[in-house]
């Protein structure tokens, strides 16, 4: 009998939910979750991308991130739009008020991983980011 006190996966849960409370507190000024944060911080890299593109790269499902992307275009953040190409499709930029977002969401990325990996040398945190992108890449790209 496998002794799940100390799995890998109640590690990798726990250490989830702990970088989503350092998210939580380091975006609370901002009144921006965690959730809805992954959407900005996608749309920064890529602008206008096609919501379901949106949704593939961030591994969510059609349904959560039409909810979510309502929320932050009621808010200001976004703004959505039917494709050119394809009109069956909603392309999704970010406003003004998105874009001026950048720099506080990059440095509460920042400091919650730093919180995070504080325990972990350099060597650790080097190693442990391969590992977790060697688990994580095939799933973004089925």
């Amino acid at each position: 009998m496998s002794d799940f006190a100390h799995s890998e996966a109640r590690y990798l849960a726990l250490v989830y939910r702990q970088l989503m409370r350092h998210l939580d507190e380091e975006l609370a000024p901002a009144d921006l979750g965690p959730g809805r944060y992954l959407y900005l911080y996608a749309l920064q890299a890529k602008d206008g991308r096609r919501q379901q593109e949106l949704a593939d790269a961030l591994g969510l499902d059609k349904a959560a991130v039409t909810r979510a992307l309502a929320r932050l275009e009621e808010d200001g953040f976004i703004r959505r739009e039917a494709d050119k190409e394809d009109g069956r499709a909603t392309r999704v930029f970010l406003t003004s008020k998105g874009r001026a977002k950048q720099a506080f969401l990059e440095g509460a990325a920042s400091n919650s991983l730093e919180k995070l990996l504080r325990p972990l040398t350099v060597v650790e945190r080097e190693r442990f980011g391969k590992l977790l992108a060697k688990i994580a890449l095939p799933l973004l790209d089925p």
